[in-house]
């Protein structure tokens, strides 16, 4: 099963704007999957958001949160 991970700055997204991302993402693997001739992998495809602890990211050299 294909799994995207994606990690964010704690409170960065609302659960709504996590949900379109999950959405997006998963579409976009599904897509790029059809396109290779690898089927539908649709309903595989995991999503996973974690949040960082605050301090717990940084881009840059720089910490957020």
């Amino acid at each position: 099963m294909p799994t995207i991970k994606l990690t964010v700055p704690k409170n960065a997204w609302t659960k709504d704007e996590k949900a379109k991302l999950v959405e997006r993402f998963t579409n976009t693997l599904s897509d790029f999957a059809q396109e290779a001739g690898k089927g539908d992998i649709k309903p595989f495809i995991g999503v996973q958001i974690e949040e960082t602890a605050e301090g717990g990211y940084a881009i840059g050299g720089q910490i957020f949160g």
